[in-house]
């Protein structure tokens, strides 16, 4: 039938582009169900109680759920990839194992908490979303907890030990009784693993979010550091300390333009000649605007979410500049397993 048969109604419409819009947005969907359906699995225990072969009737006991709920969420798992079948039982799959370790879920599910609120901010962009820190206390601690490390799990605490003995200069000035101020702590979980793990490291940990601080003395208390670390809600522009400091690190993404320069300025000024800045990168192998790698993409979001701050996000290189502007010497990128970062050294007098 010709569109002239059809009076035209028709013309101008490219059937096969259309379809293919329709399935790159179907995967979209689908991929956020599936995320969904991870963070069920993870909240629910339902993943962890699949560490060894289990059946659907003793999970569903297990998560306190009807069992044919149960049996489609499995069902659903397995087209995932996250569950096998052995019989008439479910476990983890090999790709999956891992969840067994000690803390890996915690992270996961702390990952994707905070995707999901990213994901509401996304959707009010174009509107006048709140700031960080005009969100409500839940979501802010989503955000927080999604960018840090379970330090009160032994996974976490090994990411946290792996991040700091890439750097061997940082390492040698934990080991020697270092004292490391943190930025922007927030639920403070890369400190709270260098305390652990380093015994005679001293940390104070600054940030101007109550609730934040409040889970982050909890969880010290927890793993029975709270003697050697202290939190203090203040402006990071404002802290001073009698003493100086062997490290700063500086959350440097959850910090607007208007507020940087200061910051960078007291962290200069609250470092020991030698002391080192290390600042993470949150664009990780950033492209060029356009470019389709997920890096670029990852970019591209994080853009979004920042600038409802503010809050700009930078390249390595600018990074350094702004470090150097504000009399920092020696600043160079680190690549190790887990975070990139920039370093940077106060020079010695």
């Amino acid at each position: 039938m010709t569109d002239a048969e059809t009076g035209g109604d028709f013309a101008g419409v490219d059937a096969g582009s259309a379809s293919a819009v329709l399935a790159a947005v179907g995967q979209l969907a689908m991929a956020s169900e599936q995320a969904s359906l991870v963070r069920l699995g993870l909240s629910s225990g339902l993943l962890a109680y699949c560490t060894k072969p289990v059946t659907v009737t003793d999970l569903a006991t297990a998560v306190n759920a009807p069992p044919t709920a149960v049996a489609a969420v499995c069902d659903a798992l397995i087209a995932l990839g996250a569950l096998q079948r052995e019989g008439t039982e479910v476990r983890l799959s090999l790709a999956w194992a891992p969840l067994a370790q000690d803390g890996l879920d915690v992270m996961l599910e702390r990952n994707l908490d905070g995707a999901a609120t990213r994901q509401c901010m996304i959707e009010e962009a174009l509107s006048e979303p709140p700031t960080y820190w005009e969100l409500g206390t839940v979501q802010r601690r989503a955000l927080a907890e999604s960018v840090t490390l379970p330090s009160t799990t032994r996974f976490g605490r090994l990411l946290a030990y792996r991040v700091v003995a890439g750097i061997p200069e940082l390492d040698q000035m934990m080991r020697s009784g270092a004292r490391y101020l943190e930025f922007g702590c927030g639920v403070a979980g890369g400190l709270l693993g260098y305390a652990h793990h380093y015994r005679n490291l001293h940390a104070v940990g600054v940030d101007i979010a109550p609730d934040l601080l409040e889970v982050a003395r909890a969880r010290a208390d927890k793993l029975g550091i709270g003697g050697r670390v202290r939190f203090v809600e203040c402006d990071a522009r404002a802290y001073t300390d009698d003493k100086p400091f062997d490290v700063v690190f500086w959350s440097q993404f959850f910090f607007p333009r208007d507020t940087r320069e200061a910051t960078l300025e007291n962290a200069f000024a609250r470092l020991r000649p030698g002391g080192l800045l290390i600042c993470p990168v949150l664009d990780g192998d950033r492209e060029l605007p356009g470019a389709a790698s997920p890096a670029a993409q990852q970019a591209s979001l994080d853009a979004i979410i920042c600038g409802q701050s503010d809050i700009p996000v930078l390249s390595r290189d600018d990074l350094a500049k702004e470090a150097t502007a504000v009399g920092f010497a020696d600043a160079r990128e680190h690549q190790g397993d887990f975070a990139t970062v920039v370093i940077a050294r106060r020079a010695a007098s």
